[in-house]
């Protein structure tokens, strides 16, 4: 990641790079997303608010299950690891991933595949895309 670091100075501005400070805290968040998600847990949070909680819901209300399903990773970096490790382990999900690089941890370790990104949308159950805005990364969402 490159900062203009003169133009900061000049402009007397303070900066902090902590690249891994948030990296468990954000991967944490993003399976929590995931899991919510699946489980519609805020469309039945809303239900009961709404005064439906002495009703029995139905399983058109349950979601889907997570654990045995497939993660697809965009991105395999510090947070891309975090979150496959969540996800394999503690759910035993198959991990795919599509990244610049090979990850051989994330492959020894988690079972990751790496593949196209064609591949990884048509066999993930889930998505979490964890990139940076950059020139490349722009317009790779609108292709898809």
């Amino acid at each position: 990641m490159d900062f203009d670091v003169e133009a900061l100075n000049q402009r007397e501005v303070l900066l902090i790079h902590t690249p891994t400070v948030l990296t468990e805290t954000v991967a944490d968040t993003m399976m929590a997303l995931v899991l919510s998600s699946a489980r519609r847990v805020t469309e039945l949070d809303a239900w009961v608010k709404a005064g439906h909680g002495d009703q029995s819901i139905g399983p058109d209300k349950f979601g889907i299950d997570v654990h045995h399903k497939t993660l697809g990773i965009l991105g395999m970096g510090r947070i891309g690891m975090a979150l496959a490790q969540r996800a394999h382990l503690g759910l035993g999900m198959k991990v795919l991933y599509n990244a610049c690089r090979e990850r051989v941890e994330a492959q020894s370790r988690f079972g990751a595949q790496r593949c196209d990104l064609e591949t990884l949308l048509k066999e993930s159950d889930f998505v979490c895309i964890r990139l940076p805005l950059t020139e490349q990364t722009h317009q790779s969402a609108r292709r898809s």
